[in-house]
């Protein structure tokens, strides 16, 4: 091992001491790692040959291999931005600016129209994509490639976010807007001295140059549920409704929070909610959930079934404390027999928010139809504009911040990989598990209200101050986590 870091050595005494303390003890043996939440599976081979977390530290024997292992990750929430990459040489990431315009960060020299053309093709493919060509196109310099971005990222992940030694690290991200790997600092602890400490590591312990981090501080995410059952409730999204749909209020144990949306799993149907929102958190449990106002036996709507797994195997890359990693912050809750149920569709209520910190309509519009999901959506961007219908603040809008973060969830000992953060408005309780999704057009006539399907609602951050963002997670990683869940839109349920 001692190749992996000689030109760290003979730079700085420090970085000795943190081979032999942090890397050799922490890093290579797992032997002691904490046996995980409730759910937790063990890797299916032994950390030392083959799990993916908790071998590879100690197999790749320099940086540079580990380097290369980094690149050879390409994330499939990231296959557009890669797949440019592939066709556009010295292209550094694309976003959208605040007007919705396209912006890309390209090195000197290359060819602005290439990436024009990329998204001329990716809108031609389908109707309903996300990459609908809005106005302009802008370039920006570019100091670095999405894929140098995207591969530091995957080593700041498996060093800083799962390490002890970084506890105060909370996120890690490629940020497309500032061609930067983006490090979340837990705001009671953004001192120099800790900024500078992840630094100097990031430069000198893993060659990845100063110029190409920044810093952010973080505010703690909160889960949204809400434990106030005895709400008066009145016509709107709180109400017993039938037949259920996304975006409603469900009650279970003592707390609330939203179904997300419905589909198929396994053959049974179902809906899906956030995985805090069970009496197991992230684990397996049989969660009874009511639609209503739980004073009657026909308010119960459904039964959780799947939660997870969580595991060392789900890992995209390794990391230094063996946490076990997941996709999304999800469960699947089969509803009941005698329940009706229209599966593809999503609550619309009377109007919405646009603004941060201002709450919409929970009020059931009897004008209009419901949401109908008619795609899941490929490619989520930065600066696009998103809808979430649920809990206390009903329908609210607001722009994409952060694409793919990997996210720190020390309350549970997992990872959280590839999610996202908008600034749709939350209020708090029973938010949790509500829809998150994309306005389109459609081509049939007939269906009134289409949108694409994003995601779902998990948390949010600094909710009462301009800085604050909601974080869900992608459908996507929903899928990810659960392989036999599909159904969810009305083209496949319903015609």
């Amino acid at each position: 091992m001692e190749k992996l870091f000689s030109s760290v050595i003979k730079n700085r005494k420090v970085w000795h001491i943190l081979l032999s303390g942090f890397f050799l003890t922490t890093l290579i043996s797992c032997d002691n790692s904490p046996a995980g939440p409730p759910g937790f599976s063990e890797p299916s081979t032994p950390p030392v040959t083959g799990g993916p977390s908790c071998k590879s530290l100690q197999s790749y024997g320099s940086v540079k291999a580990l380097h290369e292992a980094a690149f050879a990750i390409k994330r499939d929430s990231e296959r557009f931005q890669h797949t440019l990459e592939e066709h556009i040489d010295g292209f550094g990431g694309l976003f959208m600016d605040e007007s919705g315009n396209y912006v890309a960060y390209l090195k000197r020299g290359t060819d602005e129209s290439l990436v024009r053309d990329a998204i001329n093709v990716k809108s031609a493919k389908k109707s309903n994509s996300s990459f609908t060509y809005q106005r302009d196109l802008s370039i920006r310099e570019a100091q670095f490639t999405f894929s140098e971005l995207a591969a530091w990222r995957e080593l700041a992940t498996a060093f800083l976010l799962a390490g002890e030694q970084f506890s105060y690290v909370s996120s890690t991200q490629v940020h497309e807007a500032e061609n930067r790997v983006a490090i979340g600092i837990d705001a009671a602890y953004w001192v120099d001295e800790n900024k500078e400490a992840v630094q100097d590591f990031l430069a000198n312990f893993l060659e990845i140059p100063v110029g190409a981090i920044l810093f952010e501080r973080e505010y703690p995410e909160t889960e949204e549920e809400d434990d106030d059952i005895f709400a008066t409730l009145g016509g709107d999204t709180f109400d017993r409704q039938r037949p259920i749909l996304g975006g409603l209020r469900i009650r279970y144990d003592s707390s609330n929070c939203s179904m997300g949306f419905l589909g198929m799993y396994d053959g049974t149907e179902v809906f899906v909610t956030n995985g805090h929102c069970t009496e197991n958190a992230h684990g397996r449990s049989t969660t009874l959930y009511f639609q209503g106002e739980r004073d009657e036996p026909n308010d119960v709507v459904g039964t959780e079934i799947a939660d997870g797994p969580q595991s060392l195997d789900m890992c995209v890359s390794m990391n230094s404390d063996c946490w076990p990693c997941r996709w999304s912050d999800s469960a699947i809750v089969s509803i009941d027999e005698d329940v009706d149920r229209a599966i593809g569709y999503i609550a619309k209520t009377e109007w919405k928010s646009e603004a941060w910190m201002v709450e919409g309509s929970r009020e059931i519009d009897t004008d209009k139809s419901p949401f109908a999901v008619v795609d899941l959506i490929e490619d989520i961007m930065t600066g696009m504009t998103l809808h979430k219908i649920g809990g206390n603040s009903g329908w609210t809008s607001g722009e994409v911040i952060r694409t793919c973060v990997d996210s720190r969830r020390s309350r549970h000992e997992l990872i959280l990989q590839c999610q996202y953060r908008a600034r749709y408005a939350t209020s708090g309780g029973g938010t949790s598990g509500s829809p998150v999704f994309k306005r389109v057009e459609s081509d049939d006539s007939e269906i009134e209200n289409p949108v694409v399907l994003v995601g779902i609602h998990r948390a949010s951050s600094n909710r009462d101050q301009p800085n604050g963002y909601s974080a869900f997670s992608p459908i996507d990683g929903v899928l990810k986590d659960f392989e036999k869940l599909n159904g969810l839109t009305i083209d496949i349920d319903n015609n």
